[in-house]
C-alpha cells in the first residue's frame, strides 16, 4: 500500500516549491507588477458576469474538487477501474490539511497588508479581510488538494488524464480569482502554490505510516474508502461556507 514517490521527482517538488517562494518574495519586494496586476483587475468589477463569477469560483472552487474526489471514491465500489486512485486520497486529505494549515500561520510569520489597503483608492476591492495576505490561503489549500493526484497518479489512460486537466484548471481558476478579486497579490498565490508543493511530501510520509500501522488490505482500505467518501462530502460542504 506503501506509494513511494521517485527521487528525482522529489527533488523536482522541492526545486519547484523553492522556486515560487523565490519569485513571489522577488515581485513582492519590487512590488510594481505585483500592484500593476491588482489594479489592472479593477475592470472585473466593472462587468457583473465576471465578478460574480470569479466571487462563485473563490467559494465554491474547492467544494467542487472534493465533490469530484467524493465522486471517484463513489465510483471505485461500482467499476473496478476507478480503484487505483484509493490510496491517494489519504494523501489527498492530509496535503490539504498540513498545506491549509502552514499556509494560514505562515501569513502571520510575514504579515503582508492585503492589497485593500495597500492600494487604498487605487483599486475597486474595498473589504479587508482579517488575515494578512501572504501566502494565500485559497492557492495554497486549491493546489494542496489537487497536486497530489496530479503528480501522484501515474496511469496514463485518458480518464486520469482527464480528471487531472480538469482539477487542474479548477485549481488554477481559485487562484486567479484571488487575483482578479483583488483579494491578493500574484506574489501571494504564488507562495500559496508553493507551499503545497512541500507539503505533498509530508502528506505522503503521513499517509504511508498510517498505511503501515494499519496494514490496510484490499478489504481494508475499501472500508476505509467508504469513509473518505463521507469526508471528502463534508469537507465541501465546509468549504462553500468559508
Amino acid at each position: 500500500m506503501k506509494n513511494v514517490i521517485p527521487k528525482n521527482k522529489v527533488i523536482a517538488i522541492v526545486i519547484s516549491s523553492v522556486l515560487l517562494y523565490l519569485i513571489a518574495i522577488i515581485l513582492w519586494q519590487q512590488q510594481q507588477i505585483d500592484s500593476f496586476i491588482v489594479i489592472k483587475h479593477n475592470l472585473i468589477y466593472e462587468d457583473n458576469f465576471l465578478l460574480e463569477f470569479f466571487r462563485m469560483v473563490s467559494r465554491y472552487g474547492m467544494s467542487f474538487i472534493s465533490l469530484v474526489y467524493a465522486l471517484l471514491l463513489f465510483l471505485s465500489f461500482r467499476n473496478e477501474d476507478f480503484v487505483k486512485y484509493r490510496p491517494l486520497f489519504l494523501i489527498i486529505l492530509f496535503s490539504f490539511a498540513t498545506g491549509g494549515i502552514a499556509g494560514d500561520l505562515l501569513k502571520f510569520v510575514f504579515e503582508r497588508a492585503r492589497p485593500a489597503i495597500e492600494l487604498s483608492g487605487q483599486i475597486a476591492q474595498t473589504y479587508v479581510s482579517k488575515s494578512p495576505s501572504f501566502p494565500s490561503g485559497h492557492a495554497a489549500k486549491a493546489m494542496a488538494l489537487v497536486l497530489p493526484l496530479i503528480l501522484l497518479a501515474v496511469q496514463k489512460d485518458v480518464v486520469t488524464t482527464s480528471i487531472k486537466i480538469i482539477l487542474f484548471l479548477g485549481s488554477l481558476l481559485v487562484c486567479y480569482s484571488r487575483v482578479a478579486l483583488q483579494s491578493h497579490y500574484l506574489s501571494d498565490v504564488l507562495a500559496g502554490a508553493g507551499t503545497a508543493l512541500i507539503f505533498i511530501l509530508f502528506a505522503n510520509w503521513m499517509a504511508n505510516r498510517i498505511y503501515r500501522i494499519r496494514k490496510f488490505e484490499v478489504v481494508g482500505l475499501a472500508n476505509f474508502s467508504k469513509r473518505l467518501t463521507f469526508i471528502f462530502i463534508a469537507l465541501a460542504v465546509i468549504l462553500s461556507m468559508l
